[in-house]
């Protein structure tokens, strides 16, 4: 059983879950809320505002929950670039593949190639034949910032992944969909991940700013023309079904107006129904939702 974590710009998640027999076991969960500005997330300059007053914070946490060992930690999706990248062959040692991966992505980038540390996984080939890799990247030095608040916390953290990633993984347990779609808030911003065959694929980051006012055109018509981009641009097959998560009051209407708009199943994603008979921790369906970043990061396979 591990130890996933989540930073998030409000709040800090902690449990120790693992799979089992196609069901999520939560053993403990543990979670505290942090001052706004102390996480602000962006993939170029922007680094954490008080390295001392999160480490502070996380090292409470993990002395309440109770952590030892490792822990694979879920960060804020402005962090990272998640692209698909295409290839006709690949180093077989892993860093080297990081390394030729990074000198594809460069154009990719808004940062020197050289600055970038990339994680990567075969999706498998695409209608050309050829690999198709998707890979996280963001800049090695607003990871190091995370790295050393969690070292100084007592943490000993195995994986960075982005939040969005790894509420993905704890979506698999229930998404049976060959290609599908997750759309999740996070403050003022949405990820629109694509998933396909249980393994995300690539995403886009949109304004959600108004979406909970009940401004939620134009997300939706992001939303649409993103996925219509997606499909054209990666051959992607049929979407067969969306999910959204955390779009606080509006989660019904957005999840509503998107159904009628794309015309396909969109339902408002619920976690319940992936713990296992009796090891689910208290708390509603959607309070339990919330915890699916820190989740997933627990039960990552990869």
């Amino acid at each position: 059983m591990a130890w996933g974590l989540e930073i998030a710009p409000d709040r800090l998640r902690l449990c120790r879950a693992e799979l089992r027999r196609g069901h999520i076991l939560v053993r403990r969960v543990v979670d505290a809320v942090i001052p706004p500005g102390m996480v602000q997330p962006s993939i170029k300059e922007t680094k954490l505002a008080d390295v001392p007053a999160l480490t502070a914070a996380l090292r409470s946490l993990r002395r309440r929950g109770g952590c030892r060992g490792w822990v694979r930690v879920a960060l804020p999706d402005p962090l990272f670039i998640l692209r698909t990248i295409a290839t006709d062959q690949l180093p077989g040692e892993r860093e080297a593949a990081r390394r030729f991966l990074c000198w594809q992505a460069r154009d990719l980038l808004p940062f020197p190639a050289e600055q970038a540390r990339l994680d990567y996984l075969n999706v498998g080939p695409g209608p050309d034949g050829r690999a198709r890799l998707a890979c996280l990247v963001a800049r090695h030095s607003l990871l190091a910032d995370y790295e050393r608040a969690l070292q100084g916390a007592g943490f000993r953290a195995g994986t960075l992944d982005a939040r969005s990633v790894s509420l993905a993984q704890a979506t698999s347990v229930i998404l049976t969909a060959r290609t599908a779609g997750l759309l999740t808030g996070d403050g003022n911003r949405a990820t629109l991940l694509l998933i396909q065959e249980g393994r995300p694929q690539l995403w886009r980051i949109l304004a959600a700013d108004g979406a909970a006012d009940g401004d939620q055109v134009r997300l939706i018509r992001d939303v649409a023309d993103s996925l219509a981009f997606f499909q054209e641009s990666e051959g992607l097959g049929p979407l067969e079904r969306v999910l959204v998560h955390g779009m606080g009051p509006s989660t019904d209407e957005i999840a509503l107006g998107l159904a009628r708009w794309l015309e396909l199943p969109v339902s408002v994603l619920d976690l319940a129904e992936a713990f296992a008979p009796g090891a689910r921790p208290g708390g509603s369906s959607a309070e339990l939702t919330r915890w699916g970043a820190a989740i997933g990061a627990a039960i990552r396979p990869w």
